[in-house]
């Protein structure tokens, strides 16, 4: 995991185990662990090899959080519920701040992803870190509906108290991520973001473009350009 970049040295671009840096941000939380969106779903149950961020955080105390009783939940509550009905619905766990807290996929479904985030970063304990996964490129999904695409300036915007520890891409088969790092440092800087296109973005002739959506089934053209499902993981630690 890196820290912030203030070099201007040239970027470099990282790639990395992704199952290997979800670990090491477990590892890097100080407990007890929060996981809001924490209920397993089919896609859980069906990934091979996944680790579950219960099993990582095994010897930090652990409080699984969701809208719906189920596997892997503890508490129940919705994450922009005023802090005192959250407080309440916590009291079980005997927690009421947290070391670490994980937001996997959770942001874009949520009606105030402000409120969320203001919550989040109440709950989070000083010196404590927070995990963020949303997907900035991605087709509607709705669970239970689907609002908002966040790109990294975004999310720092969402927690703009925190400090950005750490900043990653990844992709839909959770598998390879990448870091752009200047002087062996994450970079935060706006050149980041502008090179996405670079970096991702595949723009195809028209011709290339129909041969391609021709080979995948029946799709609609709508743009040469594709870039593909794409992941933005945030980590972030509140002032001690």
């Amino acid at each position: 995991m890196s820290t912030r970049a203030t070099s201007d040295a040239a970027p470099t671009v990282d790639a990395l185990p992704y199952k290997a840096e979800l670990d090491a941000i477990a590892a890097a939380m100080p407990g007890p662990i929060l996981q809001i969106g924490a209920r397993r779903q089919v896609i859980d149950r069906s990934a091979e090899n996944r680790r579950t961020w219960r099993e990582r955080a095994a010897d930090k105390g652990f409080v699984g959080a969701d809208l719906e009783h189920g596997e892997n939940v503890d508490a129940v509550f919705d994450i922009c519920w005023p802090l005192d009905r959250i407080a309440a619905a916590l009291l079980p766990s005997g927690q009421r701040e947290f070391g670490g807290i994980v937001c996997a996929h959770l942001l874009e479904h949520v009606k105030d992803p402000f409120g969320a985030a203001r919550n989040i970063a109440a709950l989070l304990a000083p010196g404590g870190r927070v995990f963020i996964q949303v997907p900035w490129v991605q087709a509607f999904h709705a669970f239970p509906d689907d609002y908002w695409r966040i790109s990294l300036s975004g999310l720092e915007l969402l927690f703009e108290g925190l400090v950005p520890v750490d900043a990653f891409y990844s992709g839909g088969s959770s598998d390879v991520a990448y870091r752009i790092t200047r002087g062996g440092r994450t970079d935060f800087s706006r050149r980041t973001r502008e090179a996405e296109a670079e970096l991702f973005q595949v723009l195809l002739p028209r011709e290339a473009s129909q041969r391609l959506l021709a080979q995948a089934g029946k799709r609609l053209h709508l743009s040469r350009g594709y870039l593909p499902v794409t992941v933005i993981n945030f980590v972030a630690e509140k002032p001690a």
